[in-house]
């Protein structure tokens, strides 16, 4: 397969990038969680306090028994007993700037705290990262078109219509590594349109290298830029010259994470991921409970949450037709990521919300999407067009309706609401809680509190347990239903 370029898209004019920032920033501020999201990202900010604080890339052990089961954050390296982040470097540095900011205004640094200081500070490091990523995404859009209408609202419902947009506002890693995927995507098409052009590949091997520094399950798009590299060397003036290019960074990358690991884990191969006993068979999942689960489950299916995809698999064949590397890369990536997750014992990823294992690959595959609102655009005035549009635009209303309704409450909530249930004798209760997507959980635990009408899980409830447990489980449902905007209290 020759690297022949397909006709250029149009590049992002000022204007259009202004207008994106404005509605990112509008949304970003109005839709800023008061709370912050535990877990994960707080053990890697511990590690970013001890950079700041102590100039140490361990945690002291203390630090890291308190934060939970063993190896279930931090990996104890058993040759010198210094406690290590399972979790990449750069997840660590990102949240710098923001923590080295909370010292100087504050005047010290804990390792944790949910204090307004490091909340909004926290907010404003998204705020950027989101600003950035939908720069990217434009960018890429306008690969593919050009409209920059049909650009700005691809990449508008990416952000705002699908489950990304809890990661927007959630101080967890996803949004750096999404930000950083996106990136490298981007290169990776302009690399092969650009028959292998120096910037593009050094900049698809710098967003390659953050990828895998943040998770080292990003190796997977190795190849990916290889299927890409390759062939472009071969087309080069000096093809040795252009395959050390392509091929020493990668080395050079290798070598640093296997460094890492000797560093933190003892042993160059480990990964830091099975020390924890909930690990400790992380590969031997279902198969094909997973693959399912990310296509029919209601609270993982990346059709409910990405309603992009329903159009861009419709279109992509015409999309293959005119970018066959490019769709090979995007819906391939997908496929791989899908099926190394899917195999997993973790594949739902435990409490978060939405496929987030695939967040960061799916933008990409649905760039054909684009095809079809094209195609919609000339269509408007025939009766066909007019009802397919409006099927479209449903469905992203729909789909935007829920990310408001779960972007509203406790990051948390349906995961409490779910325990406060499963704590009484009410199981076909709890089958219908788990039965229905988080949107529309939240959407009605949101009208529970503001008109005291049960929920349909709470109406089965009713019929399994007492009129006393009825109104202990009703209320303690309504106790775990928060608000979580900053300028918005209240669900």
């Amino acid at each position: 397969m020759n690297p022949i370029p397909a006709p250029p898209g149009s590049r992002p004019g000022p204007a259009l990038l202004a207008l994106l920032g404005i509605l990112v920033l509008v949304a970003g501020l109005l839709g800023m969680p008061s709370g912050q999201y535990i877990g994960d990202p707080q053990a890697v900010r511990m590690v970013s306090w001890s950079l700041l604080e102590r100039g140490r890339l361990d945690v002291p052990a203390d630090l890291a028994r308190s934060a939970g089961e063993p190896g279930q954050y931090f990996v104890q390296n058993p040759r010198t007993g210094l406690h290590y982040s399972k979790y990449g470097e750069l997840n660590s540095l990102g949240y710098l700037p923001a923590m080295a900011l909370e010292r100087a205004l504050v005047g010290r640094l804990d390792p944790v705290n949910d204090l307004d200081t490091r909340t909004l500070l926290l907010n404003l490091n998204n705020l950027l990262l989101s600003l950035v990523l939908a720069g990217l995404l434009l960018a890429m859009a306008c690969l593919f078109t050009r409209r920059g209408d049909l650009a700005l609202v691809w990449v508008l419902a990416t952000l705002y219509a699908s489950f990304g947009w809890n990661y927007l506002r959630a101080q967890t890693t996803e949004l750096l590594q999404w930000t950083l995927c996106t990136g490298f995507f981007w290169a990776l098409f302009q690399l092969w349109r650009n028959r292998g052009e120096g910037r593009w590949l050094a900049g698809a091997h710098l967003f390659l290298a953050g990828l895998v520094l943040t998770k080292t399950v990003y190796v997977l798009l190795v190849p990916f830029l290889l299927l890409v590299g390759l062939p472009c060397t071969s087309a080069r003036a000096r093809p040795l010259r252009a395959l050390a290019g392509l091929l020493g960074p990668l080395a050079l990358l290798g070598l640093l994470v296997l460094g890492l690991n000797e560093l933190k884990f003892g042993d160059p191969w480990s990964t830091g991921y099975t020390q924890w006993v909930r690990e400790k068979d992380l590969f031997r999942g279902d198969l094909w409970a997973g693959l399912l689960g990310f296509l029919l489950d209601p609270q993982r299916s990346v059709l409910v949450h990405q309603p992009l995809l329903l159009p861009a698999l419709l279109a992509l064949p015409a999309f293959c037709r005119r970018w066959r590397m490019e769709g090979l890369l995007a819906w391939g990536a997908l496929a791989v990521f899908w099926l190394f997750h899917a195999q997993t014992a973790n594949w739902a990823g435990h409490w978060s919300y939405g496929p987030r294992y695939l967040l960061a690959v799916l933008a990409p595959a649905t760039l054909p999407a684009l095809l079809a609102l094209e195609w919609l655009s000339v269509r408007l005035r025939t009766l066909p067009g007019a009802l397919l549009a409006g099927l479209l635009g449903l469905l992203l209303a729909v789909s935007f309706w829920m990310q408001v309704q779960v972007n509203a409450l406790g990051f948390f909530t349906f995961y409490q609401v779910e325990a406060a249930v499963g704590s009484f004798s009410a199981p076909r209760a709890l089958q219908d809680l788990q039965s229905r997507p988080f949107g529309l959980v939240c959407g009605e635990l949101r009208h529970f509190v503001r008109t005291g009408t049960f929920p349909p899980f709470l109406k089965v409830a009713s019929t399994e347990i007492s009129v006393e447990e009825t109104a202990v489980l009703a209320e303690a449902v309504r106790q775990r239903t928060r608000g979580n905007r900053y300028f918005f209290p209240g669900p």
